[in-house]
């Protein structure tokens, strides 16, 4: 893996700061692609803007820079939510998760990183490890938790044992898991 710098561009400063057409973001986008899951491929290239205008998702693109060439090397979503907790809940398994058993409702809000992927075009997944993505991303989730006080995340994926190893070794607690057959 080379030793590059990254820099995160949000989708929403390239509609909206920058003032790009749509055309020449899909241009940019066209560079990205995730043959292991074609569902992140599908959003970031027909969805990810309308989602941008109307506020349900912030997409970031993750460059790594190297002797002055920029390459898109990674994309995540972040987006809104929320978590019910169950009723059955006791007052110890709030104390672990939320550090109070403090009566604050069933319904939590939380961060979802609905999109992450690094990018094949190119071998451009190359240029970032599996753990730089995911502190790019906590990166800008703790930001978000600061500004906004939520405490949570919650990360949606197709879980296979590879994945399910390096989420917890990042510490993810998994809540649930359900079982995808994937053809």
């Amino acid at each position: 893996m080379n030793k590059s710098v990254y820099k995160t561009v949000c989708l929403n400063d390239l509609i909206y700061k920058l003032k790009l057409s749509n055309d020449d973001i899909q241009k940019i986008l066209a560079e990205f692609s995730c043959p292991l899951n074609k569902d992140v491929e599908y959003f970031l290239k027909l969805k990810a803007i309308e989602f941008e205008k109307v506020n349900l998702a912030r997409t970031y693109l993750v460059y790594a820079i190297n002797n002055n060439d920029s390459k898109l090397c990674e994309i995540y979503s972040l987006a809104s939510g929320h978590l019910v907790l169950d009723s059955k809940i006791s007052r110890a398994q709030k104390k672990k998760f939320f550090g109070t058993t403090y009566s604050f409702g069933r319904h939590i809000n939380t961060h979802l990183i609905g999109q992450l992927s690094e990018n094949y075009h190119n071998n451009y997944n190359q240029l970032i490890s599996g753990t730089s993505l995911i502190e790019l991303a906590f990166h800008r989730i703790k930001e978000k938790i600061n500004a906004a006080q939520v405490q949570l995340f919650i990360l949606t994926v197709k879980m296979n044992l590879n994945l399910e190893n390096f989420m917890k070794v990042q510490v993810f607690l998994i809540l649930v898991k359900i079982k995808i057959k994937i053809c």
